[in-house]
């Protein structure tokens, strides 16, 4: 057989080498993608184009391809004349006359472009990564049962679960139970565009005793989902799409709804004392006088915690802090 008019036409580096791995020849495609003419490597051992990071992958290789195996597509880098390592897969087949191994046939394909594309996709998936894990916003992904596949960090520090303790399990189990039949079938929406789920109001259950966001039972969100499918392609089913499962972002409306029920609550005109600040609460013939955080908490529930603004951070040395009840 003529090797080189065989593989000159192949686009794929082809090497012939013998059973210790002196290269006997190559194609043209090698003095191209390698820079090394057949003169340069002929007489000389396979590692000789292999780059350094990969012949230990080469010597396991042909120990393994000693019995006779054919492994393709396995990844390495070979090595080039101008100091550069290129990416290939290689195929690699033993050669025998009889029981008794002859050499190899390996054909190495460059796949320079295709290492770009998947670099380039990890960089771009380590991006949108970024983005859904650090969002302020919730965001899942639910099968078509509505089972959790995929939700973002951003339901620890919001309601104090793990994500863990929600991956597989309904959405539906942290709905306010009152809320559940209307967010039942938005959290199994298969619609899309402008038929979808959009700022629909709902009330999540947190965790009780875990950190989170608000030291509340409950928070409300704004949630827009949308259904995910793929065109069905299989022979012999009808034409059309398969629901896949439901997107979803949930927006924490919580300090929204509050602000509106305590404008509702207190009115238009608070009664407040212009020195201390204190409002004055009229209850039948009672009334009193309360500190706002003590007024709001009344009002809605929420609590407040005490720290210092830059502004009035005390100086602990020129002004300790003495004990007790202020």
């Amino acid at each position: 057989m003529d090797f080189k008019l065989e593989a000159d036409d192949l686009q794929e580096v082809v090497v012939l080498c013998d059973q210790d791995g002196i290269l006997l020849g190559w194609n043209s495609a090698g003095e191209e993608i390698t820079g090394f003419s057949r003169e340069d490597v002929v007489g000389y051992h396979i590692d000789s184009i292999v780059a350094p990071g990969s012949r230990a992958e080469l010597k396991e290789i042909l120990g393994i391809q000693r019995t006779g195996t054919v492994l393709p597509g396995m990844s390495m880098r070979l090595q080039t004349s101008y100091g550069m390592e290129v990416p290939v897969e290689v195929t690699s087949v033993p050669q025998h006359e009889g029981d008794k191994l002859t050499g190899w046939l390996l054909i190495f394909r460059d796949t320079t472009l295709k290492v770009q594309l998947q670099e380039q996709l990890d960089r771009m998936d380590v991006l949108y990564r970024g983005l859904v894990e650090n969002s302020s916003e919730l965001i899942y992904v639910l099968d078509a049962a509505a089972r959790v596949l995929f939700i973002n960090d951003t339901v620890e520090t919001l309601l104090g679960y793990a994500k863990k303790d929600l991956i597989g399990k309904d959405l539906i189990e942290i709905v306010h139970p009152d809320d559940r039949s209307m967010a039942f079938w938005p959290l199994r929406e298969r619609r899309k565009a402008a038929r979808a789920t959009k700022d629909l109001q709902i009330r999540l259950l947190t965790k009780a005793g875990a950190h989170r966001r608000y030291d509340l039972e409950i928070v409300y969100i704004s949630l827009n989902s949308v259904g995910l499918g793929a065109e069905r392609r299989e022979p012999g089913m009808p034409t059309g799409e398969e629901r896949l499962g439901t997107q979803g972002v949930a927006r924490d409306v919580t300090e929204l709804v509050l602000l509106q029920d305590f404008s509702r609550q207190v009115g238009f005109i608070l009664p407040i004392c212009a020195v201390c600040g204190k409002i004055r609460v009229t209850t039948g013939t009672t009334e009193e006088w309360l500190p706002l955080s003590k007024y709001v908490e009344r009002k809605t529930g929420m609590r407040f915690s005490h720290t210092y603004c830059p502004e009035h951070v005390p100086n602990i040395t020129e002004h300790p802090i003495e004990s007790g009840e202020p």
